[in-house]
């Protein structure tokens, strides 16, 4: 009996109906500061899902993909003045070229296709005997992505 008389009284000295103690204020600070850290970590995935992040990393993706396509139905690739002409096995001219501030596609040398918009920069370099070198800028981010083919020629 006497045990539980004392732990009634130890209890009744540390909970008081006045409001926090200076233990469970330390408690709760620790536990705010222990995850704290990890906060950056629960917050980035968010952040990455925002539109606007998303639109301009799956334009530049899709155009990667539209590259990399011609790439595979052409026979020969020519580079000239920072334009990439893609020549399929028909004789069908594929051309990737900087119109203003847009990324266009031309068929033959008729009409066009705007690829992307707000191009600051498109540059084409051959970097190798096999791989050329696409270069852009868009919204003040730089992209680059390098390609290979085993029939490139510079003009």
């Amino acid at each position: 009996m006497k045990q539980i008389k004392s732990f009634v009284n130890i209890s009744r000295t540390t909970c008081n109906e006045y409001g926090y103690t200076l233990l469970t204020t330390l408690v709760a600070l620790t536990i705010f500061m222990l995850t704290l850290p990890m906060m950056n970590n629960l917050i980035k995935p968010i952040a990455d899902l925002s539109p606007l992040n998303n639109i301009n990393q799956l334009e530049v993706r899709q155009f990667d993909f539209l590259i990399s396509f011609e790439l595979n139905r052409s026979s020969e690739i020519r580079i000239a003045n920072n334009r990439l002409h893609f020549v399929d096995s028909e004789g069908q001219i594929v051309t990737f070229e900087q119109h203003n501030d847009r990324v266009i596609r031309r068929t033959n040398q008729q009409g066009f296709v705007v690829m992307m918009f707000d191009t600051h920069e498109f540059k084409t370099e051959k970097i190798a005997s096999n791989a050329f070198k696409v270069h852009f800028t868009r919204q003040g981010q730089q992209f680059e992505t390098v390609f290979t083919h085993f029939n490139i020629k510079e003009y």
